[in-house]
């Protein structure tokens, strides 16, 4: 269910739309209104950032112009701090920038612990890098969870999704 609030408006006076298609599929839009809700899908299966859950200890950043997927991440400095997303697919890439004052995140898949990758490189920034990838997963849903294991810097671009 969404509200649209309208200041000064009782609730009595609010009416209801039902949404057809399958849930978090693509975007929908209301009849007769200007609105869209949900996310669209593009071709290539790109999750950009704002898609995952973090908890508190993350932050956004956009209009970055540092060539990152929509422009815009998610950053964290607290050792610990998780960020996740659950698809239906049979392989995962995960995009992040390196840099020098990046530190490592460990990557899970459904639970089960899969690579400590490190995010540092000495040099010019790299935007829209693959730092992990998975493939052959079975057919279905499965969930990403990536952690920051140091106090430096830990970021999540964008991920994609192989169906």
């Amino acid at each position: 269910m969404y509200v649209v609030e309208r200041t000064a408006k009782p609730l009595t006076s609010y009416s209801s739309a039902r949404l057809t298609g399958t849930a978090n599929q693509d975007a929908k839009s209301l009849r007769s209104t200007s609105s869209t809700l949900g996310l669209g899908r593009t071709a290539s299966g790109t999750v950009n950032d704002p898609a995952l859950t973090y908890d508190a200890n993350w932050f956004g950043s956009s209009g970055r112009g540092l060539g990152d997927y929509n422009d815009d991440v998610h950053y964290t400095y607290t050792n610990g701090a998780t960020a996740q997303y659950t698809f239906t697919g049979t392989g995962i890439a995960y995009l992040s920038e390196k840099n020098g004052d990046m530190g490592n995140v460990d990557v899970y898949i459904d639970g089960t612990f899969q690579a400590n990758v490190n995010l540092y490189v000495s040099g010019a920034r790299q935007s829209q890098q693959v730092v992990y990838s998975k493939t052959g997963l079975a057919s279905g849903a499965h969930t990403i969870k990536i952690v920051n294991k140091t106090t430096s810097v830990g970021i999540v671009d964008a991920l994609k999704i192989t169906s």
